[in-house]
């Protein structure tokens, strides 16, 4: 009965460590995402009027904020994980 109480515990345990490391490759592509639209932004901006610049570099700093967030809470779902 130990056995099988520790079996479950383990594979439990497993588990959850599985979830964490799915979620922090969902917070990594998240990240990545984040800043490929950041330097889309960049790029827009370059190529705009005074309004457009204003628009685009607000865009980036936006997803350059999100990007930030979305790596550090992937950093911290893989330490969970560990």
């Amino acid at each position: 009965m130990k056995k099988v109480c520790f079996a479950l515990i383990a594979s439990l345990t497993v588990l959850t460590a599985g979830a964490q490391v799915g979620k922090a490759a969902s917070e990594a592509t998240d990240a990545v995402q984040h800043k490929i639209d950041e330097k889309q932004a960049e790029s827009k901006a370059k190529k705009s009027g005074p309004i457009g610049k204003t628009v685009n570099n607000v865009k980036s700093g936006y997803h350059k904020n999100r990007a930030k967030n979305s790596a550090s809470k992937a950093k911290q779902s893989l330490k969970n994980a560990g």
